[in-house]
């Protein structure tokens, strides 16, 4: 079986520079390749709150603070896709679960690939299992 190249990108809108850390894009890497996920070309881009917020209230119509999003460009197989994560809410979220704010970083971008991947979060169950899946991608390919 031959394996599709991902074209990836991780694009900084956030004075943090977060993702210049080569080790995001190697996560990535690997995230995609274990879970075969249908993506050729692949954005993530960090954002602060204010921009994540608008962005969660004009495609979900929903005028709260979110994490991460996905969404996948096109609807082929053979998809391009962009993850948006707000550098803001990690932060937060880093100092509420007591880790450093790369890993969960790291955590959001894993959350958003398996959303490629068609997993959902609308359930306790369904919840459940995209933070166990999280939690095994990250002991795999996090060694920050």
């Amino acid at each position: 079986m031959s394996r599709r190249k991902t074209k990836i990108q991780m694009i900084n809108n956030h004075p943090s520079g977060i993702l210049s850390r080569n080790e995001y894009k190697s996560l990535v890497k690997s995230v995609v390749e274990e879970e075969n996920i249908p993506v050729t070309e692949l954005n993530v881009i960090a954002v602060d709150d204010e921009y994540l917020r608008k962005l969660h209230r004009e495609y979900l119509h929903d005028d709260t603070y979110t994490d991460v999003m996905t969404f996948a460009l096109d609807e082929t197989g053979e998809k391009e896709a962009e993850i948006y994560v707000s550098f803001d809410r990690a932060q937060i979220q880093a100092k509420q679960y007591g880790v450093e704010v790369a890993e969960e970083v790291a955590r959001l971008i894993v959350h958003g690939l398996l959303h490629l991947k068609g997993y959902d979060d609308r359930t306790e169950k369904e919840r459940a299992r995209m933070h166990e899946l999280e939690n095994e991608m990250l002991r795999k390919y996090w060694a920050v």
